[in-house]
């Protein structure tokens, strides 16, 4: 989305091909960046030993992570909050704390502007 920009990469081990989503937006008001990364059939069956969500030009306010996205009637279930680690542009997995689940991650970010 122009000069503001979403990566994720990852490890893992297993899978059977499965598809995941990228989605990326900015608001109407052009303040908040949005970028989400998900499985659409819910349940991943990777095993991920690492990941990382990076966002430029933009401050991360939020993010949330979850072993299982909402489908078919199934709630999402959200990771505990000492599985990842949130920075100013970056979420990455906790190491010793992260149980290798992952289906779905969000992120907000505030897009920064210069003063005048």
């Amino acid at each position: 989305m122009g000069e503001h920009v979403c990566t994720f990469t990852y490890a893992s081990q297993g899978g059977t091909n499965e598809q995941w989503h990228m989605s990326v937006g900015i608001s109407e008001d052009n303040k908040l960046f949005s970028c989400s990364v998900w499985r659409p059939q819910g349940k991943s069956y990777l095993f991920f030993t690492q990941f990382k969500a990076e966002v430029t030009n933009a401050k991360i306010e939020f993010a949330n992570g979850f072993s299982q996205a909402a489908v078919e009637g199934r709630n999402e279930v959200p990771l505990k909050e000492s599985e990842y680690i949130v920075g100013e542009n970056t979420v990455t997995q906790k190491d010793g704390s992260f149980r290798s689940e992952l289906s779905k991650l969000l992120i907000i970010a505030r897009i920064g502007h210069d003063e005048l």
